[in-house]
């Protein structure tokens, strides 16, 4: 019976810590580097995958190809790129130095 408990209660942990992921990744606010997912960085209350962050390292992008250029993550909404492989899956880098799909 405690084994089953304790089953419940990992388990209703990782749905709701599936669904905290999920409303980080929706407007980029975060409280831990886990509110991100994966390897990306929380850095002063947003996520450096979302508009209006900051970078400091190619580390704090999440890996993947993304880059950290001039303090943005080179496929944020906002952030710049030079290469294709710097959009790390969202497409390719088109005119502008802008991450299309």
């Amino acid at each position: 019976m405690l084994k089953k408990a304790l089953f419940a209660l990992v388990l209703s942990a990782m749905f709701l810590g599936a669904g905290s992921l999920a409303f980080a990744g929706g407007d980029g606010k975060c409280s831990f580097d886990s509110d991100c997912g994966g390897t990306v960085k929380c850095k002063s209350g947003k996520c450096s995958t979302a508009a209006g962050s900051s970078c400091n390292f190619d580390s704090d992008c999440g890996g993947g190809g993304a880059k950290c250029t001039s303090g943005k993550r080179s496929n944020a909404p906002d952030g710049t790129c030079h290469f294709d492989s710097e959009c790390a899956g969202a497409g390719r880098c088109g005119a502008g130095g802008k991450c299309k799909k």
